[in-house]
């Protein structure tokens, strides 16, 4: 009989767990040891699995991470233009009340058929 060890401990799993959960506060302190463990923020398509879960439990704080993932997106993007930047800001500005709204995005970050080209 084999007894299974633990498995060891990786922030960035315990983040996407938290995230799926809906526990934000959890994901926030997570999202800061896989940055230091990995030494590079997340990923843009992790980032924007926060904002649904700012809208809904901390809306006062919305637009400002919804900012800070456009600006990130701005900055990390390759010949992003500004009909995209203001497309994407519609969707983010959306997910405030729609979090459906997001979908555009991930599918552009994908590389999918989206408005969010990367």
């Amino acid at each position: 009989m084999f007894a299974l060890a633990p498995r060891p401990y990786n922030p960035r799993i315990e983040l996407d767990r938290a995230l799926e959960r809906g526990n934000l506060r959890h994901a926030i302190t997570l999202a800061a040891e896989a940055g230091e463990e990995a030494r590079a923020p997340l990923d843009l398509e992790t980032a924007l699995r926060f904002i649904p879960l700012v809208a809904a439990q901390q809306p006062e704080q919305f637009d400002a991470w919804a900012l800070r993932w456009l600006r990130r997106w701005i900055e990390e993007t390759r010949e992003a233009t500004i009909e995209q930047a203001a497309d994407i800001a519609c969707s983010l500005a959306d997910a405030l009340t729609e979090p459906l709204a997001l979908e555009s995005i991930r599918s552009g970050l994908r590389g999918g058929p989206g408005r969010a080209h990367g």
